[in-house]
């Protein structure tokens, strides 16, 4: 009688932690279900436009990108250089932006200016001086089409699993621009708005990027020449 108690303990215990397994599974399965239901809902809601707009105001190459997560918003100042080719009617929009490595941030306050003054470094500082994440925001029109739209990544440490290298290429956005004439680069300028599939990187989540932009005839950086960059 005794072992036919202990025998019946053991088993309810079994289908006890069985039951508790089974529950703790499906309740994992719901979430990565509903995880997957809320991304593909916000895709679709968000419907990706181009559009020509005469009201948009002309502003200067320098300008701040607007960083959110829909509950924190943060700006980081930007720089925009573009390529034009007459010919085909075609342009490359190149948004350079750059912020302090990870490890800088972690111990930075929110309030630094420093924290969007990374990119300046670029332009008015030497070489071997650069420390942070230097981001450039590529986006390639032709007519009235949008080309393509990429994020490339590159920093003085190994923030990106485990290389100082990182691309990221964007499928949604909404662009406005002045014109769909290519022809004269500085009358070329808008805004826009993007969803990224992945951190931006300056903090949690921070998906959400919002700017404007003012053409010029600066050079701009390829993907390989970014990829190559030599900075300490």
């Amino acid at each position: 009688m005794k072992y036919k108690a202990i025998f019946f303990v053991t088993t309810l215990m079994l289908n006890l932690s069985c039951v508790q397994n089974s529950e703790t599974k499906k309740n994992e399965i719901q979430q990565d279900l509903s995880s997957k239901r809320e991304s593909y809902f916000k895709k679709v809601h968000f419907k990706n436009t181009f559009e020509k707009d005469s009201t948009l105001e002309k502003k200067i190459a320098f300008d701040f990108i607007k960083i959110s997560n829909n509950e924190k918003t943060d700006s980081i100042i930007s720089i925009c250089n573009c390529d034009k080719n007459i010919k085909d009617n075609s342009i490359k929009i190149q948004i350079e932006t750059g912020i302090p490595t990870q490890k800088e941030l972690d111990t930075m306050s929110d309030s630094s200016n420093k924290r969007w003054n990374t990119i300046l470094q670029t332009r008015f500082g030497p070489v071997n001086k650069f420390s942070g994440q230097f981001k450039f925001l590529n986006i390639e029109l032709k007519d009235s089409l949008v080309k393509s739209i990429n994020i490339y990544s590159k920093s003085t440490e190994n923030e990106y699993n485990g290389a100082d290298f990182d691309s990221l290429t964007i499928d949604r956005f909404k662009i406005k621009i002045s014109k769909f004439d290519y022809s004269i680069a500085s009358n070329v300028y808008g805004e826009f708005e993007l969803r990224l599939d992945k951190s931006f990187g300056l903090f949690e989540n921070d998906t959400i990027l919002k700017g404007r932009f003012l053409c010029n005839n600066w050079i701009i950086r390829d993907k390989e020449k970014i990829k190559n960059w030599e900075i300490n």
